[in-house]
């Protein structure tokens, strides 16, 4: 039996609300593309300790993690309506367990034009660190 792989999709709150608006179950249009996928809910990893935050999880073999990310672009690109411009984005982030026994594959979906919540706290200290050397060329003078 080849290796299976835990796949959590993270949907940012924008893609939620898009897809309900499309009236589409992502995990089932996942599903008609790859039969061989399970759905399973489980308590989800990166949750705060005593959380029971749940997740649905898809498992999968090994073989096919890569090919959720063109599946679902591909997914979102057409259901997306023709007079909305839009771009998606999936960031992966994977992590395996200390004893090699599980992979667990994050896939973080979101428009391009919005940013992670960390994201915008690293951009803010880039500028603040910009600014800096030039605010200290201004007080020499």
């Amino acid at each position: 039996m080849p290796e299976e792989e835990r796949v959590i999709l993270d949907l940012s709150p924008k893609i939620q609300t898009f897809l309900d608006e499309q009236g589409v179950d992502l995990y089932e249009e996942i599903q008609r593309e790859l039969p061989s996928i399970r759905l399973e809910m489980q308590s989800d990893p990166e949750a705060p300790k005593g959380s029971k935050d749940v997740v649905t999880v898809i498992a999968v073999t090994a073989t096919l993690v890569s090919a959720l990310t063109p599946i679902i672009l591909r997914i979102l690109n057409m259901i997306t309506p023709p007079n909305r411009a839009q771009t998606w984005v999936v960031e992966e982030l994977e992590t395996r367990q200390p004893d090699g026994s599980t992979t667990i594959h994050r896939k973080h979906i979101l428009s391009k034009s919005e940013q992670r919540p960390y994201q915008q706290q690293v951009d803010q200290l880039k500028s603040t660190e910009i600014t800096r050397p030039n605010e200290a060329k201004e007080t020499e003078k």
